[in-house]
């Protein structure tokens, strides 16, 4: 630095010749200056021109390093789908969304006014044939007797069951034909796609009802009265969907049409009656038909108790009406849905008014405080995993494999692998990233797999980085099997070949210094 010391020293030579020692002064403190910032760019030049450190590896050393990345669903240990098993109209849901339920729990009730009424007339028929059974013989009089009621009985409810058919056809349905007893009866309503099925079925009860007439008046207690009691129940069917099809009609016409709104809330109003009126028949034939039955089985018995027999045959009958009672039961459990396990409602998919079709789920409930992973894996990784090692899950928490697949799932065409985690964070329908560390004796000595960041691709094959005289110099190899986070090479490697660890954006060429991982 220029210090005061030279100045002195210099200024009387200043003072006599000023230009001139001006001069001298600037070119001075000018070398003095360049001489500072020359010896300041050299030491940044030489920080500048470190070079970058790399980390080198060997396949050996990487073998026990290796891992395989896996995506995994959360799910529950014991988790239920719940059905229907039969189709209906829901008429009722007991529990909602995130509800705790119990096993056997109701979940919802479909539509089941005919099952009760099956069950009741069992449990009828039951108590009748336990009664039956008390009794130490039945007087062959007496059942028949009861056998002769039943069929009186019989034949009015058929007869009960034409005149209800006829009326609601005559008095109700033609209402809506021009011409009812035609071969083109002419409906006069908007028929909403149902115009030709409503025509052909009035054309049907033009022969129908006749031919009904004519078996009605000429039944008798000699007559098959299964056969008319079945006939029966065929038409009084025929006349409910008839009914059926016209409410369908009435709840689709258009509100500019011929009837007002008010008119064809009305209609709708007066089919539904004659539905349940059509119902409340069907039960009647059904119970009948039973009733026939039971008294059949008591004449039957009543003969086997007068040729000598014993109290088995009662006790067959109760039988009998016992499983009668029980099918009935079942019948009407099937429109009683039910969870079988405990659990969580985690989904809750119908409301009340909703229908269902057979085999629809309904709920499903989980057990969500116990959960367990379930992940797929190829056939390469299949190899290196085994039940009882561990897992790390999103990067936080151990899970254990706990049940590795036989076979190979058909739809996914890998193996199904479980994982258990005692996490209190994972929540069931989760997705979840797995890492499984693969130890060093799962890998094939034979093989050379390094990581994936090692590798440059290319449109065949790739490129790895070797350091040769400090300096990245590029290998051509051979790429394989990819597993996990990690790839095989066939050719232009050896396993105890070093190579850098992670080729992301460097250059062929660059001076490096390597650092052993």
């Amino acid at each position: 630095m220029f210090s005061m010391s030279m100045y002195n020293k210099v200024r009387p030579w200043i003072g006599r010749k000023s230009v001139r020692g001006a001069l001298v002064v600037a070119i001075l403190a000018l070398v003095l200056v360049g001489i500072y910032v020359s010896g300041r760019g050299q030491a940044e030049t030489e920080i500048e021109s470190l070079p970058p450190v790399v980390s080198i590896t060997t396949a050996q050393q990487y073998a026990g390093q290796s891992i395989i990345n896996l995506i995994g669903t959360v799910r529950a240990f014991s988790e239920a789908a719940v059905t229907a098993e039969r189709a209906g109209r829901v008429t009722s849901v007991r529990v909602g969304l995130g509800d705790t339920v119990t096993a056997g729990q109701i979940i919802a009730t479909l539509e089941n006014a005919s099952e009760q009424a099956a069950v009741l007339q069992a449990e009828g028929s039951y108590e009748a044939a336990l009664a039956a059974s008390a009794q130490s013989s039945v007087g062959t009089a007496e059942a028949n007797t009861r056998i002769r009621t039943a069929q009186n009985s019989a034949i009015t409810n058929v007869k009960t069951a034409f005149t209800t058919v006829e009326g609601i056809v005559v008095n109700n349905i033609d209402q809506f034909f021009s011409s009812p007893d035609t071969s083109v009866p002419g409906l006069k309503i908007d028929g909403s796609g149902n115009t030709a099925v409503l025509n052909s079925t009035r054309v049907q009860f033009q022969s129908l009802l006749p031919e009904w007439q004519s078996r009605v008046n000429t039944v008798s207690p000699d007559s098959d009265i299964d056969t008319e009691i079945a006939y029966a129940l065929a038409q009084v069917q025929r006349t409910l969907i008839f009914v059926d099809t016209f409410i369908s009609t009435f709840n689709n016409q258009s509100r500019n049409g011929r009837y007002t709104e008010t008119e064809l809330q009305s209609f709708g109003t007066t089919f539904n009656g004659l539905r349940n009126s059509l119902i409340q028949t069907q039960a009647l034939l059904d119970s009948t038909q039973t009733e026939l039955a039971n008294a059949r089985d008591a004449l039957a018995r009543a003969e086997l108790a007068a040729s000598g027999g014993t109290t088995s045959a009662a006790d067959a009958q109760v039988k009998q009406a016992l499983g009668s009672l029980r099918a009935a039961q079942a019948t009407l459990a099937k429109t009683i849905i039910r969870t079988p396990i405990t659990g969580t409602v985690n989904i809750l998919s119908v409301r009340t008014g909703d229908f269902i079709g057979a085999q629809s789920q309904i709920a499903e409930v989980a057990n969500n405080n116990a959960l367990e992973v379930v992940t797929f894996v190829g056939e390469n990784d299949r190899n290196l995993i085994s039940v009882g090692e561990e897992v790390l899950i999103e990067n936080a928490f151990k899970g254990i494999i706990t049940e590795i697949a036989p076979a190979v799932d058909a739809a996914t065409g890998k193996t199904e692998v479980r994982i258990a985690s005692e996490s209190d964070t994972l929540q069931n329908g989760d997705s979840v990233n797995l890492v499984r560390t693969v130890a060093a004796d799962s890998v094939q000595s034979d093989r050379v797999v390094v990581p994936l960041s090692a590798i440059k691709f290319q449109i065949t094959d790739g490129l790895l980085f070797v350091i040769e005289n400090n300096v990245l110099v590029t290998r051509p190899v051979t790429l394989g099997t990819i597993r996990g986070g990690s790839v095989e090479i066939t050719e232009g490697l050896t396993a105890d070949e070093a190579f850098v660890i992670d080729a992301r954006g460097l250059v062929e060429g660059t001076v490096v210094e390597a650092v052993t991982k």
